[in-house]
């Protein structure tokens, strides 16, 4: 008789807007415990199911494959609460301005909506499209293949002209305090 040893795992609540993310964690999870086999992790799944969720998978839930569940349970979740192709391509292309975000912020973002896809020149020019001008310039001459070593450099100067315009605004406040009178 084979007997199957309990591993302590809880996974968080699945997250319906981010199926993706919520799927690495749990990956993470069942590496770091050494959890391969597909019952086991469709189980750890299907436990992390709020009410909702649960009942929107319910075909999956009732009649699973006999064989690869836990793939059959992670599709049906990432067709279901993840954004498609033309989603992603339409939150790329109607990026909002940077506000008060960091343009590494803005990177991640934009790199977490291409998905498995690659970055091409197009995907540049709208990340340099967001930034201001005074950081874009710069930017834009510079032949930077690497799209995080190009926000980190949108950081730096980015953060500079946030200091500079700092303390030009202090200097103005000395300015006028310190007026004839």
């Amino acid at each position: 008789m084979a007997t199957v040893e309990s591993i302590a795992l809880k996974l968080p609540t699945f997250w319906v807007s981010n199926a993706l993310a919520w799927f690495a964690q749990a990956e993470a999870q069942f590496a770091l415990r050494n959890i391969s086999q597909d019952e086991t992790k469709y189980y750890h799944v299907v436990a992390a199911l709020d009410t909702t969720t649960a009942n929107r998978a319910l075909s999956v839930l009732t009649s699973p494959p006999s064989t690869d569940k836990y793939n059959a349970i992670k599709s049906f979740l990432k067709s279901a609460y993840g954004l498609t192709d033309r989603e992603r391509a339409t939150a790329l292309l109607n990026m909002r301005c940077l506000g008060d975000s960091k343009p590494s912020e803005l990177m991640d973002n934009m790199l977490s909506l291409l998905g498995q896809h690659q970055p091409c020149f197009i995907f540049r020019q709208i990340f340099l499209q967001q930034l201001p001008e005074r950081v874009r310039t710069p930017l834009s001459v510079l032949n930077v293949s690497d799209y995080r070593a190009l926000a980190r450099e949108a950081d730096k100067l980015f953060l500079a002209g946030r200091h500079n315009e700092f303390h030009a605004s202090q200097n103005i406040a000395q300015c006028t305090d310190s007026g004839p009178r």
